[in-house]
């Protein structure tokens, strides 16, 4: 049996996070190992339990997932790291797929799309919510 992908949630929002255990563990194919609510805490967590998928939100107090992305990238080359936000701004777009993002999904879609983007990501694509495309 092949092994599940693990799974570090980062999301100052605890009910948004007790909602993506749900959805990841109810297929099979996913390990929560991790919640975190702040990028701080995000890189000593990545760096200790080194996940194969980091789920990042760019609005957490203190250092947001903008500021944490750079660092993760070194801390755990080989981590995918999906960005999930609110922000359907194309600039926070570019920043994050330029400091090292595997791709991009907004909140109001998890429910439909995350379980692709993760797939995509881990295949080594990068994921853009479809309405997003158009920036790139």
């Amino acid at each position: 049996m092949k092994s599940p992908i693990r799974v570090l949630l980062a999301d100052d929002h605890a009910v948004l996070r007790s909602g993506l255990r749900l959805l990841l563990t109810s297929q099979n194919e996913f390990e929560v190992v991790g919640e975190v609510c702040s990028g701080t805490e995000t890189l000593s967590v990545a760096e200790q339990l080194r996940p194969d998928l980091i789920l990042l939100d760019l609005s957490m107090p203190g250092l947001g997932g903008l500021d944490v992305l750079p660092a993760l990238r070194k801390l755990v080359p080989s981590a995918q790291i999906l960005i999930l936000t609110m922000h359907d701004d194309p600039q926070y777009l570019r920043q994050a797929l330029s400091h090292g993002a595997s791709g991009y999904v907004l909140k109001k879609a998890a429910d439909t799309e995350l379980i692709s983007a993760i797939h995509a990501v881990l295949r080594g694509e990068v994921y853009v919510h479809p309405s997003m495309t158009r920036i790139l």
